[in-house]
């Protein structure tokens, strides 16, 4: 080589090599392609397909998909087609770049069930096949389940209502005569952990009681904003406490993360209150009773799937004396000391703010007021709600701006009894069931079973489970010197998922 072509070179390899400086990132290895927007597991009826288009991530330069070891196919999508017979195919799809693999493996069952997928205490809506149409005396029915802890709704319709405590698979089967579908069922656990106690509290309005304003504590410049956050400070989690629903109607509305679900034959949920039981009464044989402050139970299931208990229907739990006291053990004890034991579907109540909060304007802070809160209902009575010598704080809640406060629902019957004939001993019994603060938390009474509930005219409902519970103080009572009959809330339970069984007591 002369001097010439000599020189030629060395400035061929001094202009590569400084093009090759000049980027730097040409010399870095190439990101690998990422494979997403895949199930891990498929099921395919026979005969049927299914198209798999993966999401993936940085430069491919080939997509190749291999079932059982065998390559099927180099595209960015496969069509997978069923055999007509069942089966379990392994897929795995690689994307390749340069000096680069990337793989995802995948199994699909293929079978001659139609294939459900659901999550656990979640409601699913099963649809039969287009061959149902117009078919009379259409039929659900579970066949197989790995839990007894399940609910199957709406069972003589075309559109069943599907919803379980524990995963599994569940084999089902809707007919109509001859006519007659298979189906599977998968329940998963959801990807986040779901609490048995109560999630959220939604809306709290006590009625005047001599605990509002206490429980929870009432601050200057509390907002309805701030006092919900403070009741639901004190209901939500398993540590729960307590808040007052005050005198008749005063309500809460509490939701969980999770749909409750309907297990026919069990109690399914609880709302925890403070009842307990008289030590000394001293009436012999007397039925369980001390401080009963019965709660209606109100329930409602989100329909509409957004969380909030906004456009769903609200049903009633219908408890032992939601139509009539006549059949609680106490009820002659209570006709003959003159209480008012009528029960009223459609009551209506409304409390006045109080002019003043002492006689005389002066600081009473021991004193009673006999003509304290106004009220008035609809079916022609007024009166005056008594302040007791024990809480000397507003019984009004202090947040409402309103003058007065109007609550509507049903009237319990009266169940105090001043059992000493003093005025110095009086026992709150507890109605049979179906109420909160209406037995203690441990007792099996306390528990709730949603086959109980009734819509607005009366007729037992099915419903797959539940997600929102109000619960308003059902009696309307003052007890002497103990005061009036004030429900309290605390700990909300699914008792399914706590397991604790309770078998129900049939009305």
């Amino acid at each position: 080589m002369n001097n010439r072509h000599k020189l030629l070179a060395y400035l061929t390899f001094a202009a590569i090599f400084i093009a090759s400086c000049g980027k730097k990132d040409a010399a870095l290895p190439e990101a690998a392609p990422v494979i997403s927007g895949l199930e891990q597991e498929y099921y395919v009826l026979v005969k049927e397909a299914i198209l798999l288009s993966p999401v993936i991530e940085n430069r491919v330069d080939s997509l190749v998909w291999h079932v059982n070891g065998q390559r099927v196919a180099n595209a960015m999508k496969y069509n997978f087609q069923a055999s007509a017979d069942p089966g379990s195919y392994s897929l795995i799809v690689m994307a390749y770049n340069s000096g680069n693999i990337f793989q995802k493996v995948i199994q699909i069952t293929t079978g001659r069930y139609v294939n459900r997928q659901t999550y656990t205490n979640t409601i699913l809506t099963l649809d039969a096949s287009e061959k149902f149409a117009n078919k009379p005396n259409v039929k659900w029915e579970v066949l197989t389940a790995p839990s007894e802890l399940f609910r199957l709704s709406q069972s003589n319709t075309a559109s069943a209502q599907f919803s379980t405590v524990n995963r599994g698979v569940y084999k089902l089967r809707v007919s109509s005569g001859e006519l007659a579908d298979t189906l599977l069922v998968t329940v998963k656990q959801p990807d986040q952990l779901q609490s048995p106690y109560i999630k959220k509290v939604f809306d709290y309005l006590p009625a005047p009681g001599q605990f509002v304003n206490e429980l929870p504590e009432y601050a200057a410049g509390d907002s309805y904003e701030t006092m919900l956050n403070k009741a639901a400070k004190e209901l939500t989690g398993e540590n729960a406490n307590i808040v007052t629903l005050g005198g008749w109607g005063g309500y809460v509305v509490v939701g969980f993360d999770h749909t409750i679900v309907n297990v026919p034959g069990r109690n399914d949920f609880r709302i925890g209150g403070n009842a307990f039981g008289a030590n000394a009464n001293p009436r012999p044989n007397a039925p369980f009773g001390g401080s009963c402050e019965a709660g209606v139970i109100m329930v409602a299931y989100d329909k509409n799937k957004n969380g909030k208990p906004d456009e769903d229907e609200w049903y009633e739990i219908k408890g032992s004396a939601n139509f009539t006291a006549e059949n609680e053990p106490w009820y002659s004890a209570a006709v003959s000391k003159n209480l008012d034991t009528r029960t009223f579907r459609d009551y209506e109540m409304t409390y006045h703010r109080p002019a003043t909060e002492t006689p005389d304007g002066t600081p009473q802070n021991h004193v009673s007021i006999s003509n304290y809160i106004r009220w008035t209902d609809n079916q022609g009575q007024q009166g005056y709600k008594v302040k007791n010598t024990f809480h000397s704080q507003t019984y009004y809640p202090a947040w409402v701006k309103d003058s007065k406060l109007t609550y509507k629902g049903i009237r319990l019957s009266s169940n105090g009894l001043d059992e000493s004939g003093q005025g110095s001993y009086y026992v709150l019994y507890a109605f049979r069931y179906g109420y909160a603060d209406n037995y203690p938390n441990a007792h099996n009474n306390s528990g709730i079973d949603i086959d109980w509930a009734i819509d607005k005219n009366g007729k037992k409902v099915d419903l797959p489970g539940i997600d929102f519970v109000k619960i308003y103080n059902g009696v309307d009572q003052d007890n002497g010197w103990l005061g009036e009959a004030s429900t309290e809330v605390g700990r909300g339970e699914d008792l399914h998922m706590l397991g604790t069984k309770i078998e129900t007591i049939f009305p």
